[in-house]
């Protein structure tokens, strides 16, 4: 077996058991209306006894909210696209937008007390690079009498179940919470179960094209190309890992030289032009159609930002990478069971071939 599944496998088992610990809440607060928990980082902070509007410091965690529970979301991150607004409940797409902490975004308190919720979240895997008492000690000065509490691992593709368990519990949405982990565990052993086998000298080569030109990139070791790997791709990228929201850049040389069997993109302008452009002619991928343009509607499935919202692509990516090995993966009824959960949306059979760009079925 792949020795990245195996050690995938142990950080689901260790966070799972991580969470299982650190979500116990305490007895009520006489004269308060008040409760205790225990966060994900082992802080005891105190809580509204009903949770009736939640804010986020970083797109991952906002967008497991909104999953678990919409309408406690009391805002986005960042102003909705027209494409992301094409598939969320138009109730929802107006909701304050409140900024954050992620990539290169500096937030504003004021902008999260000002909007009143009962508790402010923060995933200190995201918003800072130092320490997790640290970075969470800071964001807690920050919001003033507005409890912080701390959520870890929601963009680590193998450890989405502890982040779905923690927030369900808060939100009071523990049965839905049992049904986004359901099917996050089905597609990740189905396709876990055929990557596995996969001898390392057969798997596919991957490249990750970003940006409209296709030359900046994210490698393996990255949150953002971490579905490569899952799916039993190598990642040609050779450059460093960026922190944050960073892309690296690379050369049209580098790409020829990597010349990879696979090309993902989530940049609708790199794809609709990549097969004319003479300087990718050469590409392998581009010279045997294998190019993906992966959905991005309402959040993308690939990447930007990684998270809970991946989950659908994972079947998506291993179908991309390996058509045969999971031809009987039914892309049609995963997506439309993973909108209707997550997105609480219903697709019809068209909107299903839109989100796919007529790329799989």
């Amino acid at each position: 077996m792949d020795k990245k599944i195996i050690v995938g496998a142990i950080a689901v088992i260790a966070v799972v058991a991580v969470a299982v610990g650190y979500m116990s809440f305490g007895s009520s607060i006489p004269g308060t209306g008040n409760t205790t928990l225990t966060d994900m980082t082992g802080r005891t902070v105190h809580v509204p006894g009903e949770v009736i509007s939640v804010l986020a410091t970083s797109p991952p965690v906002t967008n497991i909210v909104y999953m678990l529970a919409p309408d406690k979301l009391g805002g986005w991150n960042s102003n909705l696209t027209a494409d992301s607004k094409k598939y969320i409940p138009e109730k929802y797409q107006n909701l304050t937008v409140v900024g954050g902490w992620f990539g290169t975004y500096t937030g504003n308190p004021e902008t999260f007390i000002a909007a009143n919720p009962s508790l402010i979240l923060d995933d200190v895997s995201v918003s800072g690079n130092s320490s997790s008492a640290a970075q969470i000690s800071d964001m807690q000065s920050k919001m003033g009498s507005i409890s912080v509490v701390a959520v870890l691992s929601s963009t680590n593709v193998t450890n989405y179940t502890a982040s779905i368990q923690f927030l369900g519990k808060i939100l009071g949405e523990e049965e839905q919470a049992n049904k986004l982990i359901s099917f996050y565990n089905n597609v990740s052993k189905t396709v876990n179960s055929t990557v596995s086998s996969i001898p390392e000298n057969e798997k596919v080569t991957v490249y990750y094209a970003e940006s409209s030109s296709g030359l900046q990139t994210d490698p393996s070791g990255s949150s953002h190309s971490q579905l490569i790997n899952l799916c039993g791709g190598i990642n040609v990228a050779q450059v460093a890992v960026k922190q944050g929201m960073g892309m690296s850049q690379v050369s049209m040389e580098q790409v020829l030289s990597w010349n990879p069997e696979i090309i993902i993109t989530n940049d609708k302008q790199f794809y609709s032009s990549v097969y004319s452009n003479s300087s990718w002619k050469d590409v392998k991928a581009v010279q045997d159609k294998k190019v993906y343009l992966a959905p991005n509607s309402p959040i993308g499935w690939f990447d930007r930002p990684p998270g809970v919202n991946t989950i659908i692509g994972i079947p998506w990516t291993a179908k991309a990478l390996y058509p045969d090995k999971f031809k009987d993966l039914n892309m049609t009824k995963l997506t439309k069971e993973f909108y209707m959960e997550f997105y609480h949306y219903n697709l019809t059979d068209s909107d299903v071939q839109d989100l796919l760009n007529n790329q799989m079925s």
